[in-house]
């Protein structure tokens, strides 16, 4: 018989709400910006995420350093991966993308400080996706246009998107504001897959994600974008019409993007957006 040992887990806390670690870890360095407010340990990449409240309002801190419950790669990998993604924030700052307030090494790791938003997020992992179906068709047409819009402003910078998934997106379900944040992995172009498979939820992960050496560019994002838009309107699982609640133009968009072929998608993401604000308009939606 073989017996399965499961990781260690310890519980500690943090101005008194509970963090599950390995082992144990100093957090008082969050006092630099308060006292903590809530607490996300579950994450698998190395990453401890904390709500903090202070004299300058709240904060989203990601923090990478400490031995997370969830987490089985090198810490100081997760380090690194997170100095690193501080440049995707600073690069692709737009009215869609969370704000970075700093970029600070502490606490024997490194931290990334956001705006605090009260915007919901869908990713299944958060058993929160009813949101989307409390929006109103046209709420939920507006934030695939909001989305696209913010990856035709990437594309024209030179990013590519990595790890894109519903669990990246966060929506303000009264204004229907989309919030979109964890994009830690999107890089500057060219980007080859150097993994086989990729970072990232099966749900919206294009054939070339699974191909070594494969070109991962806009094409690929195309892909991912539409299955964005089935978490808004339809099942991004099946991707299929009897789910759709859009038009028939707006269901050939999104098919379109998914296609497995990469000369059968649209050629960009540009490209895409446009189609979709064109089969949104004649509708009416």
């Amino acid at each position: 018989m073989t017996v399965v040992r499961l990781p260690r887990v310890i519980v500690s806390d943090v101005d008194g709400l509970p963090v599950r670690l390995r082992a144990p870890h100093d957090l008082s360095f969050t006092a630099r910006w308060g006292s903590v407010f809530a607490v996300l340990d579950q994450q698998d990449s190395g990453n401890l995420c904390l709500g903090v409240e202070g004299p300058a309002g709240r904060v989203f801190v990601k923090y990478a350093g400490a031995p997370t419950a969830r987490y089985d790669g090198v810490i100081e990998t997760a380090v690194g991966s997170l100095r690193g993604a501080a440049e995707v924030y600073r690069a692709l700052a737009h009215p869609s993308l969370v704000t970075l307030r700093e970029a600070v090494d502490v606490g024997g790791g490194h931290a990334l400080v956001f705006d605090w938003t009260d915007a919901t997020p869908l990713g299944r992992q958060y058993e929160r996706a009813h949101v989307v179906r409390s929006l109103s068709l046209p709420a939920r047409v507006d934030a695939v246009r909001q989305i696209l819009d913010f990856h035709v402003h990437a594309a024209a910078l030179g990013w590519v998107a990595i790890d894109l998934y519903d669990g990246s997106v966060m929506i303000d379900a009264e204004s229907g504001r989309v919030v979109l944040c964890d994009l830690d992995f999107y890089e500057r172009a060219p980007v080859v897959n150097r993994m086989g498979r990729m970072w990232g939820s099966s749900r919206f992960m294009s054939p070339e994600e699974y191909e070594l050496g494969a070109p991962i560019d806009e094409v690929t994002n195309v892909f991912v974008l539409g299955a964005l838009a089935h978490t808004f309107m339809g099942d991004d699982a099946t991707k299929s019409r009897a789910a759709w609640v859009g038009s028939d133009a707006q269901f050939d968009v999104a098919a379109r993007a998914v296609r497995p072929g990469r000369d059968a998608r649209w050629p960009s993401v540009a490209a895409l957006a446009e189609a979709w604000r064109a089969a949104s308009f004649a509708t009416g939606a």
